[in-house]
């Protein structure tokens, strides 16, 4: 079984800096540790145009800490990116170059449309296929990402409308006065005229960033959605604490709502903006999935680790085979009744995938034992499979840890004889209790397989692998039609049967002729 992968994500936004390290199984992907540093890459950056040296200083000492956290939990895949303040500093060549040279790592600057996708697939992910998302406001430190989906198409929108860029700029350094809230509202309400709203009536809107996941906790609860309840807050709700929020010192925001100060420097803006941004969009409610660049990171990341598997696991599952055939062939044993078994004790397994329940790199396994269970023939055939469980256990097969060679060994060991016997063997093996099970059942897979094809004739062309019921219905093709001796086609069943606790069946026929198929194009 493929060995987890740790993967890391950083995003490096305007108004701090997030590292996140997950752990990719053969099942899901597993937060193992997050967290968040309070570098404002943004100070300065908006009314300078470029970073502060003691800034870069700062972010150089996080990532200089991300690189030990990496190396601590075996993180082999990552990605950074840095979001708007980076985009825009003049100087950004500099926080690169120092964070390679000094952390190890390399980042990577974003523009706000890739911005605005990460944050859209991210909340996609979250809320799942249910919940028909039509709007996502992510505000961060230096821009407002704002993502309207028109009929099946997402536009994306990116406006210098940060949290940080407005703090600075129009020099919000504490409670808000009225004037001044005013000008925030014209000021995002401007820009947000800049896009075509279209209608986003009727779906549910999202607000995503650090800003959106405190204020659903301040203002408000849970809020209905297509994916059931989830943090969030009505317009409502929000508007009528904007006074208490905005008039507010950053002192007295830390102290009312828990906040650290980073984030009570800039809350009342962000609650200036979204409630702005939602009004002019015409939204009542925004749901507060918490997701946002890094999980997007992290799921991109975990799509381009599962394709790399793929792939390695066919090149491991093909020189798995090669070296077994090249096994057989130094030992001059005949593969053919091997490779017509492998044939079938492939197509059972894949075709009953949901039905035996193993884990699907267990398949490559079956397959070696089915090439290599008669081996032992070459030193005597009436006992060869006590002789084949021998030589697999000391073959020399690259590729295979200790607990692989052992279930093929037996496997091997246990093709022969009667069902009882073969369970008492393989209960006896010193393999783990889980692992037992899966030699059970991948046993009764290669016996039945085995039993297919007992006469050596490779007569059985193809099987079809069918549920009915509580029984398993395997539908034979045979090269020569139904005979007399097909009874014995399931003499190894007994098994399997008993694992399963399921009746097989079988039915046998000639090939079908197959009539020719022309194309044919039809007008509308």
């Amino acid at each position: 079984m493929a060995a987890p992968v740790r993967l890391g994500a950083i995003d490096a936004g305007s108004n701090a800096i997030r590292v996140v390290i997950a752990e990719l199984t053969p099942t899901e992907l597993v937060r193992v540790e997050a967290e968040r540093v309070p570098v404002r890459l943004g100070h300065g950056a908006f009314t300078r145009g470029e970073l502060d040296p003691a800034t870069i200083d700062q972010a150089v000492a996080a990532f200089v800490h991300f690189r030990q956290r990496f190396d601590h939990h075996g993180v082999t895949i990552y990605r950074a990116v840095a979001t708007s303040a980076t985009r825009d500093a003049a100087n950004r060549d500099v926080l690169m170059h120092r964070l390679y040279h000094e952390a190890g790592i390399e980042l990577e600057i974003i523009d706000g449309e890739e911005e605005a996708r990460l944050v859209r697939k991210a909340v996609v992910n979250a809320l799942g296929p249910v919940a028909p998302v039509r709007a996502i406001l992510d505000l961060g430190g230096g821009s407002l990402e704002v993502n309207l989906k028109a009929g099946a198409q997402w536009r994306g929108n990116s406006l210098p409308v940060g949290t940080v860029r407005l703090m600075e700029t129009f020099g919000l350094d504490g409670a808000i006065a009225d004037a001044e809230a005013g000008m925030v509202r014209r000021y995002t309400a401007t820009l947000m005229h800049t896009i075509n709203p279209g209608n986003v009536a009727g779906g549910i809107a999202a607000a995503t960033g650090g800003n959106a996941d405190a204020l659903a906790k301040i203002v408000g609860g849970e809020v209905p959605s297509g994916a059931g309840n989830m943090a969030g807050f009505e317009l409502a709700a929000l508007e009528k604490m904007l006074p208490e929020i905005v008039g507010a010192t950053v002192q007295q925001r830390m102290d009312r709502f828990g906040v650290k100060k980073d984030r009570a420097e800039v809350l009342g803006i962000a609650a200036l903006v979204f409630a702005t941004a939602a009004r002019q969009l015409g939204l009542s409610k925004l749901v507060c999935p918490g997701v946002g660049i890094r999980e997007a990171v992290l799921l991109e990341l975990a799509e381009t680790a599962r394709e790399e598997q793929i792939r390695a696991e066919g090149a491991h599952d093909k020189a798995l085979l090669t070296a077994a055939r090249r096994f057989a062939n130094r030992m001059d044993h005949d593969a053919t009744h091997g490779e017509h078994v492998r044939h079938l004790s492939r197509a059972l397994f894949h075709q009953l995938r949901d039905v035996h329940g193993l884990p699907d790199d267990r398949g490559v396994l079956l397959e070696v034992a089915a090439l290599l269970h008669d081996v032992g023939e070459v030193v005597n055939v009436r006992g060869h499979h006590k002789h084949s469980e021998y030589m697999i256990r000391w073959a020399r097969l690259p590729g295979l840890d200790d607990e692989a060679r052992e279930m093929i060994a037996l496997m091997a060991r246990t093709h022969r004889k009667d069902g009882a016997r073969a369970k008492q063997l393989i209960n006896d093996s010193t393999l783990p209790k889980e692992l037992r099970a899966q030699v059970r059942r991948l046993s009764g897979l290669l016996r039945i397989a085995d039993g297919l094809d007992w006469e050596h004739r490779s007569r059985v062309e193809q099987v079809v692998a069918t549920r009915m019921g509580d029984a398993i219905v395997l539908d034979l093709v045979v090269r020569d039609g139904p005979s007399r001796d097909d009874a014995a086609l399931l003499r190894k069943a007994d098994l399997l049967k008993e694992e399963l606790g399921m009746e097989i069946r079988v039915t046998v026929a000639r090939p079908v002729a197959t009539p020719d198929v022309q194309s044919a194009s039809v007008g509308t």
